[in-house]
């Protein structure tokens, strides 16, 4: 691990450079995670997301940077032998003619487990996994979601340090989604660091500790979601409904504050200082009021992950 400050950090991507041919699929990309923490990579799709995990794993060489993994050079030779990692790809690959049981047994041995502890640990991952049902089934009969939660448990049935997940969750129902985002969370409160791609940006959201930003294989960023809120500059809004909308509102003014009608019926205020949001959120509601604006409700509505991902990836910057 290496420190910085007084948190140890488990994987350290920097200047990364990974070509294609005459391709850059990555470029002098840099990413830091903290060990113990959730970490989630966003970005369109071909923005290097994969290529970057790849690249961490060792899977593939790279041409420029250094990738360091527990401590690990991962360009080093048999880098992947000494850092206890698992993965979780897009799309994750069994024999198809084992059963789930067979599949993890076999697996659990490559990583290194073996005799009672290697059943043991494949009893857990089973039944955390919700697939004791599925234990004798082969995978060829499996459904596309069971496949995932398979691949899942093959990726953290050694309990490594860093777990590395490709987009989890794309293939998964509600409960599922459920199912994993718990999981995550567990793991990080016994401190695994977890790394994961995800176009579900609730998801990320509602896991990640940080987020790195990928567009057209550079890291446009890389930390915690208000700091990309605030390098979008986007505002909480005041968001009112109006229960019968006669025009009233539009003789209102309030220092510092900007009225919007984007349909009829509902208004949105935006309030420059956020320091006095709440003085200000008072103000206009007691002005729309006396106006003789009648107000069904009214709510303070944050920028989510969405907003502030659509904002800088849609054309802000």
């Amino acid at each position: 691990m290496v420190k910085r400050g007084e948190q140890m950090e488990a994987i350290i991507i920097e200047d990364l450079v990974k070509r294609y041919g005459q391709f850059t699929a990555v470029d002098r990309a840099t990413l830091r995670v903290d060990e113990g923490t959730v970490y989630g990579l966003i970005g369109p799709n071909g923005a290097g997301k994969s290529t970057i995990i790849r690249s961490l794993l060792g899977l593939i060489p790279y041409q420029g940077g250094k990738v360091i993994v527990s401590g690990t050079d991962m360009s080093t030779p048999d880098a992947q032998r000494k850092v206890r990692v698992g993965y979780l790809p897009q799309k994750a690959a069994f024999q198809e003619w084992r059963t789930c049981e067979q599949a993890l047994l076999t697996l659990g041995r490559l990583s290194g487990l073996e005799g009672e502890r290697l059943r043991t640990r494949v009893d857990e991952v089973l039944d955390q996994l919700g697939l004791e049902e599925h234990r004798k089934r082969r995978v060829s009969k499996l459904s596309g979601g069971t496949l995932q939660k398979l691949g899942f448990a093959q990726a953290m049935l050694h309990e490594p340090s860093v777990l590395v997940l490709d987009e989890p969750m794309a293939s998964l129902d509600p409960a599922s989604r459920f199912m994993f985002k718990k999981i995550i969370k567990d793991l990080r409160a016994s401190g695994t660091t977890i790394l994961f791609s995800s176009h579900i940006l609730s998801d990320v959201e509602d896991l990640a500790d940080d987020v790195g930003l990928l567009q057209n294989g550079k890291a446009r960023y890389s930390g915690p979601i208000d700091g990309l809120e605030r390098m979008v500059s986007l505002r909480s809004e005041l968001v009112v409904e109006l229960a019968d909308d006669r025009g009233e509102w539009r003789s209102v003014s309030v220092p510092g504050t900007d009225i919007r009608q984007p349909s009829p019926g509902w208004l949105v205020v935006h309030i420059d200082d956020a320091a006095q949001w709440d003085v200000l959120a008072s103000r206009i509601v007691e002005a729309l009021m006396k106006a003789g604006c009648h107000i069904r409700a009214f709510n303070r509505h944050d920028p989510k992950l969405e907003d502030v991902y659509m904002a800088y990836v849609g054309g802000a910057k």
